[in-house]
């Protein structure tokens, strides 16, 4: 990619990756909203704890493979090798979905139920496991979308079809429900949720399908194994795992030890944090295809500079977002999700400031990642999951929803 080449691809990837992680975080703050003034304290908690239940089985049933399909389309198209972009492609998506149903048939069939009632002593999120054994599919195949898309560089695909048109639909049924007055609770919401990522998941295996056909015809015959991209993928699983812990078992760990309600004011305030860290979400959806290129080509220099110049560009918003959280947080989240939730103002500080410090460093992970350094990255993920899990479990019980933001 010569110097024009790539400046077009980041000011347009930029501006297709900004339009698109705005309006999705604006559309997960309007549907959290509406679900905060359609649902009650102890639903909205369940809601939560089902999402982020969903998220993590997800993250299982992809095993690792939509990093390791982001690599590895990126340098087969770099090295005009369509015919192994299209065999990792397929091949991806194959043990994907195997792996999905797999996990899913162990959700609904029993474990998540046990998980639900012993472990959160949720009768409610138990009766609603089985939504959350369709959900986790769902998100697995919009994840992987997602990725597919980034390493041909479509940044716009790769945006509506990594959850943007999964969140428009949600919004605007759960506002059909809001505005007819119809009286709603969790069970009734769910399947619209699960029917949004539906229309998604058709609508991108289309889309990639096309794009797929526009591929020139090849004549290398180095395709990709499945045993080649399970191995390949076992520590971008270990990783995502650790990841997850750190991201999110924060609401596991006080939905263990704490009431729904607290668990509702905890995920208000995690769900405003994502804020602060658009600029850097933005700058993940345009980088890795480039980092894995510039690696196949040796540029380290194109490299070295592009990442410094992201980074900076992501910190700028960032700082801005931090202070506004700092000087009036409760009254954002009183503005944002209702009276109920202005006691989460310290709770959304301290995870802010986290969440600054990590927009700060950049994209250091994805670039161990995609340069081949993934057992580094997987390492550094374990490390940093035993510390968070150790300072929540250490101060949830006594300072609640507080102590759990500052072990996170």
């Amino acid at each position: 990619m010569d110097r024009d080449s790539l400046k077009r691809y980041l000011v347009q990837g930029s501006a297709w990756a900004v339009a698109g992680k705005m309006s999705a975080a604006l559309m997960g703050l309007a549907l959290s909203t509406l679900l905060a003034r359609l649902l009650s304290p102890d639903e909205m908690g369940v809601y939560f704890l089902a999402f982020n239940l969903a998220t993590f089985f997800s993250v299982l049933a992809r095993m690792g493979l939509e990093n390791t399909l982001l690599r590895y389309v990126s340098e087969a198209l770099g090295h005009d090798q369509s015919k192994r972009a299209k065999s990792v492609i397929w091949k991806g998506l194959v043990i994907v979905l195997v792996s999905a149903l797999l996990v899913a048939v162990i959700v609904g069939v029993g474990g998540g139920t046990w998980v639900a009632e012993r472990l959160f002593d949720s009768p409610l999120l138990g009766a609603i496991i089985g939504f959350v054994a369709i959900w986790l599919i769902l998100l697995a195949f919009q994840s992987l979308f997602g990725e597919i898309f980034r390493a041909f560089q479509d940044i716009r695909s790769a945006v509506l079809f990594g959850g943007l048109v999964t969140s428009i639909c949600t919004v605007v049924f759960v506002a059909i429900c809001f505005v007819f007055g119809q009286h709603a609770t969790l069970i009734k919401v769910l399947p619209w949720i699960l029917a949004a990522g539906a229309i998604n998941a058709m609508l991108a295996i289309f889309v990639l399908i096309r794009k797929i056909r526009t591929l020139p015809t090849s004549i290398d015959d180095n395709g990709a194994g499945y045993l080649e991209l399970i191995i390949h993928s076992w520590p971008l699983l270990i990783n995502a795992l650790t990841l997850f812990v750190i991201r999110q078992s924060d609401l596991w760990i006080l939905g263990v030890f704490r009431s729904d309600k607290e668990v509702a004011l905890y995920g208000a305030a995690a769900r405003l944090v994502l804020l602060t860290g658009m600029a850097l979400a933005i700058v993940n959806a345009i980088i890795p295809p480039l980092i894995a290129r510039s690696q196949a080509q040796k540029d380290r220099h194109k490299l070295e500079n592009v990442l410094r110049t992201t980074a900076t560009w992501a910190a700028i918003p960032a700082f801005g977002v931090l202070m506004v959280f700092v000087l009036s947080g409760g009254w954002v989240l009183e503005l944002a999700f209702g009276p109920y939730y202005h006691a989460g103002g310290v709770v959304l500080i301290i995870l802010s400031l986290g969440q600054a410090v990590n927009v700060f460093v950049g994209s250091c992970g994805y670039t161990l990642i995609m340069t081949g350094h993934r057992h580094i990255m997987m390492v550094i993920s374990i490390i940093s999951a035993f510390v968070a899990l150790g300072g929540a479990l250490l101060l949830v019980r006594t300072y609640g929803a507080v102590g759990v933001a500052l072990g996170y």
